[in-house]
């Protein structure tokens, strides 16, 4: 398995501000937060090189209904102000949990859950309709073996991310 590669897109954070909410600012650079996903309540603390980006509160920098420790820097990539201490429920997010590369070892399609393909390829987006996407209900282990094999056969392989 591969680590996961974030690209810093801040796409799933944008919609947490109605999920994770600060109770209490404790210190100047500690809080504690609430996350109504999973009920929990814990502290967190800003990353001290990040302490200043958390202080831009306004557009482009922030945005209502964004996580309130997400921000975006000058160069257009995002952070998240309390990364070592995020929630559980962050730590576990993966937006996809495959990719797939073609012979030449380049991407041709990433795969969000277990049956969402994003491909340019109409090959693969065919092999995946046809014959992987109505494997989804198989248990994990038996898919995943499955949908390597089926992609091999056709020249593709499957990097999957660790969760």
């Amino acid at each position: 398995m591969t680590a996961f590669p974030c690209s810093r897109c801040g796409k799933c954070c944008m919609s947490l501000g109605r999920h994770i909410r600060v109770i209490k600012t404790t210190s100047p650079r500690s809080f504690l937060i609430s996350v109504g996903v999973t009920r929990e309540t814990l502290p967190v603390q800003l990353v001290p090189s990040l302490v200043s980006l958390y202080s831009q509160k306004e557009p482009p920098a922030w945005e209502t209904g964004w996580c309130p420790f997400l921000r975006r820097e000058a160069g257009g990539l995002f952070s998240c102000t309390i990364y070592p201490f995020r929630p559980r429920i962050c730590r576990g997010f993966r937006c996809m949990t495959m990719r797939i590369l073609d012979r030449s070892g380049h991407e041709a399609g990433r795969v969000k859950g277990r049956s969402s393909l994003v491909s340019d390829d109409p090959r693969l987006v065919e092999l995946w309709d046809d014959a992987v996407a109505p494997l989804a209900g198989l248990p994990q282990k038996e898919f995943v073996s499955r949908c390597r094999e089926i992609l091999a056969s056709h020249g593709f392989e499957v990097d999957m991310f660790d969760e």
